[in-house]
This record gives structure tokens, sequence and C-alpha cells, in this order.
């Protein structure tokens, strides 16, 4: 099957050479390990499928490794790479709960999930989880799910394993902890409290940040495992963690963020989905109202401490509400192509609340640095019933030159 793009808008000139990389499936991302279609596919500059590869696993993330291959993240707790020929070249799965059919190297963690890349020569960055009991049982939750932060290699051995649970209150909770993202997954009375959905590494110092959709946060962690600092919402963080909150410059926080990349200036872009738009105890803003937005922020050390200036903020009446998923990414030529993939609605055409149950779409736009459209598009199945339709993740670009090798 070769999804219909229909395209809307598309300036192939102004676009770059190179392809853009999405990963789509027929239902839900994350909540499912099998649907009838899983992708991952390229479009070139004119919004053309140029190339496509259908997995027999529901897909997340995938990101170009050092090696000039593909890796992904299957929802049931694999890790693959696979070549530009489509060819699976290595997996690694979880040994305590191994996939159905998976083949590969086994790891001593509990399950991988949402992204993985290399950082290193065969050395690999992800994120998997630690069950722990709530302090206080809240009627039938009795735990919580904290992420943690992988570093493996490719032989399987854990070279690190960071606990978040360790790390930040466990005592902070945002909207959407209560989803029964977990006990779908197997783990009854399981709060989902952070529910990691990025990993990435700075550049400038090694250090890891990592996106936490139900903490309305990005965090960073030293190299050492150690808290660096905080950006998002300040509201909930108390002593000693409210002091790693940065003041940030610019418009309203984001919430239920998704997907960390840098732009080529050193800016952190991520996709704000815009999801419960709020923090307890202020009530969640109306599913009508809410927005999504692409952004980006600079980092900045002053002498009375560091703060995040808001640099950049696209969306709005210009894009679609996406409840989950979704991410942004630069191209060499500076333009920025964002991935609103989470969209969902009833029939009638109404917003849904998530768990998403609704029909699925996704949205795709391409913008230049003075915030012209050169690239919008379209997926969706007029035909499909709730919990169908098309969903993806996020987009990764590949060059002209890793392009012209898909085969």
């Amino acid at each position: 099957m070769t999804p219909e793009f229909e395209i809307l808008i598309c300036d192939a000139d102004a676009r770059d050479d190179g392809v853009m990389l999405l990963t789509l499936g027929r239902n839900t991302r994350s909540i499912h390990k099998a649907s009838a279609c899983e992708l991952v596919v390229a479009l070139d500059p004119t919004g053309r499928v140029v190339w496509q590869k259908q997995l027999p696993f529901c897909v997340m993330d995938c990101r170009l490794s050092l090696q000039n291959t593909l890796l992904i993240m299957a929802t049931d707790g694999r890790a693959v790479e696979m070549g530009f020929n489509g060819q699976i070249l290595h997996q690694w799965y979880c040994k305590p709960m191994p996939p159905a059919g998976a083949d590969g190297v086994g790891l001593a963690t509990q399950k991988l999930h949402h992204t993985i890349q290399e950082i290193a020569p065969d050395i690999y960055l992800s994120m998997s989880i630690r069950q722990h009991p709530l302090a206080k049982a809240n009627g039938a939750w009795t735990h919580l799910m904290s992420d943690t932060v992988l570093v493996f290699d490719r032989k399987g051995d854990i070279h690190w394993e960071w606990d978040l649970h360790d790390i930040l209150d466990p005592t902070r909770t945002g909207y959407g902890c209560t989803t029964p993202y977990w006990p779908n997954q197997g783990w009854a009375g399981t709060q989902d409290w952070t529910h990691a959905n990025c990993a990435v590494i700075d550049p400038t110092d090694g250090g890891i940040l990592l996106s936490l959709r139900h903490q309305d946060a990005v965090v960073k962690l030293t190299r050492r495992g150690e808290l660096d600092w905080i950006l998002g919402d300040s509201a909930g963080w108390c002593t000693p963690w409210a002091d790693k909150v940065l003041p940030i410059e610019g418009g309203r926080p984001f919430y239920h963020q998704h997907d960390l990349s840098f732009a080529a200036n050193g800016d952190l872009m991520l996709f704000d989905t815009g999801t419960a738009g709020a923090l307890p105890p202020n009530p969640e803003q109306p599913i009508e109202e809410r927005e999504s937005f692409a952004l980006s922020y600079r980092i900045e050390r002053r002498t009375e401490g560091r703060r995040a200036v808001e640099t950049w903020r696209y969306g709005g009446a210009e894009l679609p509400y996406s409840h989950y998923g979704g991410g942004v990414v630069e191209s060499p030529n500076r333009n920025r192509f964002i991935a609103c993939t989470g969209l969902c609605a009833d029939l009638d055409g109404s917003r849904v609340e998530i768990p998403p149950k609704g029909v699925g779409q996704c949205e795709f736009k391409e913008v230049t640095p003075n915030g012209d459209v050169v690239f919008h598009a379209r997926l969706q199945d007029v035909d499909a019933g709730p919990d169908a339709g098309w969903n993806g993740f996020r987009a990764e670009y590949l060059s002209t030159e890793l392009a012209a090798k898909l085969c």
C-alpha cells in the first residue's frame, strides 16, 4: 500500500534536494504492536513517494545512523537497523519481555521505546522503563512508570542506565499520567509518570536532552547522569528542582511536547502538541481551544544565570491541532519541515481526547526562514473508522547523496 498524499502547496525549487523520511501506520502510534500497514517512506521535493519499506511491526522513530543505515524503533520493544535496500541488518530486543518473532541481541532492560540513535560508532542511545510503587496509592493506581536513559553497544552490553525516578520529583504529576498507556501494555495500576518520547545529544557538550510529555518539560542531563536544567512551565517544581528551571523569554510554555532536534545555529527545536494546555492545579484547556506549535529556543548563559529565549514560533492558526506525535526538522537550506502526525477526530470531524480513538490523519508543512509556506501536504483516509486512518511519528532529513542509495 502506497500512501496517497494530497499536495496542497509545493514550491519544489524553494525546497532542499534531499528527501524526508516518515514512519506511517494505520492506527495510533505507540499503543499497538501491529496494524494493516506499517511503512517507512521517503518524500522527494515534489511530495512524491520515491521509496517505501513495509514492516511487520508498528514503527515509531526512524533516524540515520553513523553507518548510513536506518535505525527504527518498534512499539513492541525492539529496535532495528535497516539498510537502504530494505534489508534488516541487526535487531535488539528486551530479554524480560521479548516481542514475538524477535531475532537478534537481547538487552537486560525492561522495554526499549520511542527512539534509538547512534551517538558514537556502535554505541546507541535509547530509553527504557522501571516500575515503582507510588508513595501513596490513589484508588486503583498503585505504581508509576519511570523512564530510564539507556546507552548500550552493538553487542548488547549496557554501558549505563539512569532512572528518572532518582533524578526528578516523583510526586510531580501532569495531565495524562492517568491515561491507561501502561495498563494497556500489561502493567496494571501503573501511572504514566514521565512518558519520555525523545532523547538527543547536545552537540555543544555531549549532554543528554529528554522530552518528557507528561511532565511538560525538556530536561538536560550531564554525561554523569546529573540534572543540568529543566525547560518548560515552572508550575509544580519545588526545591531543589525549582532552581534548575530556566526562565523563558517568549510566548506561552509548551505542553505535551514531542521530538527534539537542533537547528544549524544551535537552537533547540521541538513540537508543542498543546495537549492539555496547562499543568495541575490549573484546569485543562478545552479541547476545541488547544493549539499546536513548532518552536525553537536559544539557551543563554548570563552572569545572573541561564535562561531560554524563544527564537521562533510557528503554528496556532497556521497548523492543525496534533494531539500527540509530531516534530520539526531543519533542512540544509534552513527551511523547517513540520510533521503534524497525531491528528484525531470523531466521524463528525470534532476533536477527540487521548488515548486517541478517532480517525487519524497527518499534515506536513515546510516553511522558509521568512515564514513562507513552500510545502503543504495532507494524508488521510476518508473511509476510515475510529482508531484507523493514518498516523505517524516525526520526520528525518536525508541528503540527495544518501537518498540516491535508497532502493
